[in-house]
């Protein structure tokens, strides 16, 4: 079973400025153990009410009409292909296991101006899917698949979580922190050689059909080649000069950065309850070892790519946001559907919710053998459950900030 929840936004050309954008003022250490999928989903929806986005040209309304917004939860049955056990998918790796079969779609809340019901069943199906609606999901095994940023410009079929695996893996490394109490006076801050010793270990457990995900965008490309100033500027084989000018503290700069989550937490950090310094460090670990990916040949990385940088390009319009989320039986065999952000001229946010619990699974237990060769160890279900909790907080904060534009 596959679920889809979709938030979709209005049709109106401009936002309501009356419509108040939610506070992102709850630190992650308080009431957030009590937070619900449930309850997520209903923020977010208030969340994007007040972001009004055309789906295609109409002339300015004379007067601003109240918020609206439809919030849809797209059900798909999926069924076992071949019949496989769990003990089958070790032995068959390249064998897919589950197939979307059916999808319902059903109304929560309804909108006066937005997306209708009709438009996502014309997109997704509404009961038997054709032959066209099935290739629009694309089932992939979490294990063996990169995660994508939340981004409506995104044009291949993704696997999405906010900040890309880039930012699953800061959000990870500061929960780690927190879980051993790092950051205090008794345990100060890692250093710089020390996040990049923890990132390059990292980097050789991913499977090579899984690198590690950041993006980016050309307005933020472009700028950051103004503030050098260099011209045709490669991030991922920046020539000396750029790199003595300062390319790689210019890379910790908000303004230089095209991906939301990424620049929301360089900007206000403490709503996510992270040390300042954290994220430049994790920045300056992923820009120097993409590097060395393409511009050292004595490097592991350049025979073994393990990093992808993704440039998206045009301007942000998002039509709906869908949490993706897998039933039981295709969860617990590692497997998730892909959708397409960006596709025929209309995007969507997409968040897989379900899918990025398995990733954080395995970033626990990352951080627990990192712990192993330390004197204090950690439990890596109660890691687990705070990657989760604050995962969902992380998506909370930033959804309320890009539906506030």
């Amino acid at each position: 079973v596959a679920a889809v929840g979709a938030a979709l936004l209005s049709r109106s050309g401009t936002r309501d400025h009356r419509a108040p954008v939610p506070s992102p003022s709850l630190p992650f250490g308080s009431q957030s153990q009590d937070i619900s999928r449930a309850q997520l989903s209903t923020q977010l929806t208030e969340a994007f009410q007040s972001l009004r986005l055309p789906t295609q040209p109409s002339p300015a309304p004379a007067s601003s009409p109240s918020p609206s917004s439809l919030h849809a939860v797209v059900q798909a049955t999926a069924t076992l292909s071949n019949e496989c056990t769990c003990s089958d998918v070790a032995v068959h790796e390249s064998q897919t296991v589950c197939e979307v079969s059916k999808i319902a779609v059903r109304e929560d809340h309804e909108a006066r101006d937005g997306l209708t019901l009709a438009d996502v069943s014309a997109v997704y199906g509404a009961g038997a899917l054709s032959e066209v609606q099935r290739q629009v999901m694309t089932l992939t095994r979490v294990s063996a698949t990169s995660f994508m940023c939340l981004d409506d410009r995104v044009d291949e079929p993704s696997l999405v979580t906010p900040g890309g695996d880039l930012g699953e893996f800061i959000l990870a490394l500061a929960s780690y922190l927190q879980e051993r109490g790092q950051g205090r006076v008794e345990e100060p801050m890692l250093t710089q050689a020390e996040v990049d010793a923890i990132f390059a270990q990292y980097l050789q457990t991913l499977p090579a059909s899984r690198p590690l995900t950041h993006c980016t965008d050309d307005a933020a490309l472009r700028h950051l080649q103004d503030e050098l100033p260099a011209e045709d500027l490669d991030l991922r084989r920046p020539p000396e000069h750029a790199k003595e000018l300062g390319l790689l503290q210019r890379l910790t700069e908000v303004e230089n950065h095209g991906d939301s989550h990424i620049r929301l937490m360089l900007d206000k950090p403490e709503w996510f309850q992270l040390d300042r310094v954290l994220v430049p460090m994790v920045l300056r670990s992923f820009y120097t070892s993409l590097w060395r990916q393409y511009q050292d040949e004595l490097s592991p990385l350049y025979t073994a790519p393990k990093l992808r940088l993704k440039i998206v390009s045009g301007h942000r319009d998002p039509k709906a946001f869908f949490e993706v989320t897998s039933g039981e039986s295709c969860h617990n065999l590692g497997f998730a559907p892909m959708l397409k952000p960006q596709s025929e001229g209309r995007g969507f946010l997409l968040s897989h919710l379900d899918a990025v619990s398995l990733r954080r699974r395995e970033l626990a237990e990352f951080f627990r053998r990192i712990a192993n060769t330390t004197p204090r160890k950690i439990n890596v279900e109660q890691l687990h459950q705070r990657l989760d909790r604050h995962g969902w907080l992380a998506l909370e904060t930033t959804g309320s900030q890009m539906a506030a534009g």
